[in-house]
């Protein structure tokens, strides 16, 4: 009898246990922001005793194997996806990531990339909203991303909460930049045509070097191979760095006098948020989600044209960027936020 006793003893602490557990899915975070997501949550876990949270999907791709394998049938006290599909059954309260904008476009939008959309985003998109429609709460990184959720899916609207990925990042010394290098970090992509908004910074960089005497080299995070297929291979100002790891684009844009991101759709883009704390200037789209994001580091441009992006990048070159004396994207507080309050434990 006691030996019965202790094991159904055990047993109910073990379900104890699994119901304060917080399980993280992190299945597809192998590149750009997802990875870059990831690292903070590894940073937050390694200066927070947190022994309540699970990560689960680490180096796991997201495919439907993966998204009936993940759910579980036992009660946790929280599940959260970070790759933009909610848990569906795990009886828990269920917390989702959204940050994927191919799967909320607008008609415009949709009419302008034609087929250089992925021909998986429309069927995506349907798994992706209906699992939505099971969460509780769905975290967007931004005020744009937001509003396409709600706009794609009214029924969302209430669910939807606003906080801006978290980022740790120490001072860096502004002397080690080096005046004229810019740095493009990007992730090519056909819906993103890279390749004309980088023929156009070219064409800006020939004007600045021309006008102003000023030496402007930009560094892109691409392979010399992709920016062949985008047509920009034989790019005169632009040099193509590859694919590099996120430790190598720190390295880079420390020693860059600024960042320039030209990316038109975007849920959130860390180069943006990167620059604002690194008080280094960055040239993109005059738009709210870049001034939201990038706030007083913004350079805009209004125009993709070269003359625009030329006057852009010249205003860079002269451009003193405050320092942030509070980091609006603090990763503690949001990690706290999304993961609930760690339990004090006796």
């Amino acid at each position: 009898m006691d030996v019965m006793h202790g094991s159904e003893t055990m047993e109910a602490t073990m379900t104890a246990a699994k119901e304060r557990t917080v399980l993280v899915d992190c299945a597809g975070a192998r590149m750009g922001g997802a990875r870059r997501l990831l690292l903070e949550l590894d940073g937050y876990l390694a200066d927070n005793h947190r022994p309540d949270v699970r990560i689960i999907g680490r180096d796991q791709p997201v495919n439907p194997t993966w998204l009936i394998q993940r759910e579980r049938p036992w009660k946790h006290s929280r599940v959260v996806s970070l790759n933009n599909v909610g848990f569906v059954v795990t009886p828990a309260r269920r917390w989702l990531l959204l940050h994927q904008p191919q799967h909320f476009l607008d008609p415009e939008e949709i009419r302008n990339l034609g087929n250089r959309i992925d021909r998986e985003i429309p069927w995506q998109a349907k798994v992706v909203r209906q699992a939505a429609r099971r969460s509780d709460v769905i975290v967007v990184p931004t005020t744009g991303m937001a509003q396409r959720v709600a706009m794609a899916a009214p029924d969302l609207s209430s669910r939807i909460s606003v906080r801006p990925n978290p980022l740790s990042m120490e001072p860096e010394p502004v002397s080690d930049r080096k005046p004229g290098v810019f740095l493009c970090p990007v992730l090519f992509a056909r819906w993103k045509r890279m390749g004309d908004i980088l023929r156009v910074i070219d064409d800006a960089v020939e004007i600045v070097r021309r006008k102003h005497g000023t030496p402007v080299e930009v560094l892109v995070t691409a392979t010399p191979q992709e920016a062949h297929t985008e047509g920009v291979g034989d790019a005169r100002h632009l040099r193509f760095i590859g694919r590099i790891t996120h430790a190598d684009v720190t390295r880079h844009r420390r020693t860059s006098w600024a960042t320039i991101y030209p990316t038109r759709i975007e849920s959130f883009g860390y180069p943006l948020a990167e620059a604002r704390l690194a008080a280094q200037p960055v040239v993109a789209h005059d738009t709210p989600h870049n001034r939201e994001v990038a706030g007083g580091a913004l350079v805009p441009f209004t125009r993709e044209n070269p003359e625009e992006v030329a006057d852009a990048i010249r205003r860079a070159l002269e451009t003193q960027v405050p320092q942030e004396h509070d980091n609006p994207f603090d990763r503690d507080r949001y990690f706290n936020w999304m993961l609930g309050e760690a339990e004090v434990t006796p």
